[in-house]
């Protein structure tokens, strides 16, 4: 035992026990600005973002520490370093295209590309944003309610829909105007009270076609719910017509034989 304690080297010893109370110390200090900014935004996806990167800083943090208090020991970290770096090029080889959403992900969440419930076009895909993680992005389809997986890293431009639609209603030339406008009226006044719809009203004839004229509706939906709104605003559409008896025209063709 006393041979063990001769063989002790009480500097080194005291050494590192200094550089780990000096780490403590110090990351407590590099703690505080990310704190704030976790406490200050109240978005839970950036917060689970920094979070991640706070984890990743803190592992970081200790390798750098344990490998000086090693050289204060008298080990040669060289070796261990170039070790380090191999397993590290061969590990980002392996998972490049997961790190590549990973970044493109927090990108997304800092920019805002686009929020949950945001109606957006990415690429040929559209539909609803019902999930954005960490490494995909989730879009629900309006009209086949089918759910579409988009790697973040695919993400190069986001369209987010616009909440506005114009939406064109043919009736036949037989109909009066005044008829025709009190029709669209009551259409539009109907809408408004309609699930998704925020707005809706009458802007007047649109277009005089080859077997109908267009009167044109203008409205306005929930944040992402454009496509079910215009829905139940068709569905409206031909209630208010058969209550009316008017029938919706459709191309007619004229054929001529010759005798």
């Amino acid at each position: 035992m006393e041979d063990l304690i001769k063989h002790i080297n009480w500097d080194n010893i005291i050494s590192s026990v200094i550089t780990i109370i000096a780490a403590i110390v110090l990351f407590q200090i590099l703690k505080i600005p990310f704190k704030k900014a976790f406490q200050r935004d109240k978005n839970k996806g950036r917060n689970t973002y920094l979070s991640m990167i706070g984890s990743f800083v803190r592992m970081a943090y200790i390798v750098l520490v344990a490998l000086f208090i090693l050289r204060i020991n008298g080990v040669n970290v060289d070796g261990l370093l170039a070790g380090v770096g191999i397993a590290s090029v061969a590990i980002g080889l392996a998972v490049q295209d997961t790190l590549k959403d990973i970044i493109r992900g927090i990108s997304i969440i800092s920019e805002d590309y686009f929020k949950m419930g945001d109606y957006v076009t990415i690429g040929t895909d559209s539909g609803t944003v019902v999930y954005s993680g960490i490494r995909s992005t989730k879009l629900k389809d309006g009209l086949t309610g089918n759910i579409i997986s988009i790697a973040n890293r695919n993400i190069e431009k986001a369209e987010v829909g616009e909440t506005t639609m114009n939406i064109n209603i043919p009736l036949p030339y037989e109909l009066k105007l005044s008829k025709a406008e009190e029709i669209m009226n009551e259409i539009a006044n109907a809408s408004k009270e309609l699930e998704f719809v925020t707005e809706c009203e009458y802007r007047g004839v649109n277009d005089l076609g080859d077997s109908a004229i267009e009167y044109r509706l203008f409205a306005k939906s929930e944040k992402g719910k454009r496509i079910d709104a215009k829905r139940n605003i068709l569905h409206k559409v031909l209630e208010v017509l058969e209550k009316h008896k008017v029938s919706v025209p459709y191309p007619q063709v004229d054929v001529h034989r010759k005798v």
